[in-house]
């Protein structure tokens, strides 16, 4: 199951029970934001085109969209209302495949309600579509900070140029590794080559750190624990880094990085300042940006 983001105390929540979603109507985490959406199923024509521009604003950046759970516009709150499973995943799924264009990509799990009746709720992943954005009824569609949007033509483009730079650079490393390949000589088999860049986090993912009167104190004790680690000092093990991370006796909110002493002249310059923030984001996962084989 793909978890679900909250908020950055409930990261990586992963309901599994109606009384899941219960406890979440009850503690009031539902908040309709960039990433998440809750909605009732479709039952019209009309219904589905809705539900193609919903999923297609999610799949610039990846969300996820939970049936099932409707807002009472009086209280401004959340509230469970079961839909009919029967046939309800392949629905979703067959509206994201044939309104959108592109076709959409998207992953369904379903949760019974305790009722046994047959009803129940559907989480809908839909992922970070590489050929975002996607149109429905010849609109581009993108998502706030709360609800759909369509898009402006200087964002299309902006997008489609991206994908293009993307494209590029990860072709430029495919055939750097390749060729670097040190047992492209040996036997006959094929190899396969991966790269992978950093995905950005949620914008209020390091907020319990960084947020608090004590965050000099928590950088150095989450510094010092990674120093500690003996994963890590295997890894860095004959591999000096400049600044180390030893070096730091206080806290910053900004922090400068170095490629590793010994690289070549072109990565051994000395790089941006980055916001530690972005940088303890930027590590927290990571997306696969292409493949090749040789």
């Amino acid at each position: 199951m793909t978890s679900i983001y909250l908020s950055s105390d409930n990261p990586r929540w992963m309901p599994k029970t109606e009384a899941d979603l219960q406890a979440a109507v009850d503690g009031g985490l539902f908040e309709e934001s960039h990433h998440l959406d809750l909605k009732k199923a479709p039952n019209s024509k009309g219904d589905n085109k809705e539900l193609a521009r919903d999923l297609s604003s999610f799949a610039v950046d990846g969300g996820t969209l939970i049936i099932g759970v409707q807002e009472n516009k009086e209280s401004r709150t959340f509230e469970l209302a079961p839909q009919p499973l029967n046939g309800l995943p392949e629905k979703i799924e067959q509206v994201a495949r044939t309104i959108p264009d592109p076709p959409l990509t998207i992953l369904t799990e379903e949760i019974s309600a305790a009722a046994d009746d047959g009803t129940g709720y559907v989480i809908v992943y839909i992922p970070a579509s590489p050929v975002a954005p996607h149109m429905v009824d010849n609109r581009y569609l993108g998502r706030g900070d709360k609800t759909k949007y369509q898009m402006g033509d200087a964002e299309v483009v902006a997008l489609h140029a991206q994908q293009r730079n993307t494209e590029a650079d990860t072709l430029t490393l495919l055939r750097k590794e390749m060729d670097e390949d040190p047992l492209h000589n040996v036997g006959a088999q094929s190899h396969l080559f991966l790269v992978a860049q950093p995905a950005a986090g949620r914008r209020d993912m390091c907020l319990p750190i960084t947020g608090t009167r004590d965050w000099n104190q928590r950088v150095r004790t989450l510094i010092q624990r990674a120093l500690e680690a003996p994963r890590t000092q295997a890894a860095l093990s004959g591999t000096g880094f400049s600044p180390d991370l030893s070096t730091r006796g206080t806290g910053a909110r900004g922090e400068w990085l170095s490629a590793p002493r010994g690289s070549e002249p072109a990565a051994s310059t000395l790089r941006k300042a980055v916001p530690l923030t972005s940088l303890s984001s930027s590590f927290s996962s990571s997306r696969t940006a292409g493949c090749g084989c040789s």
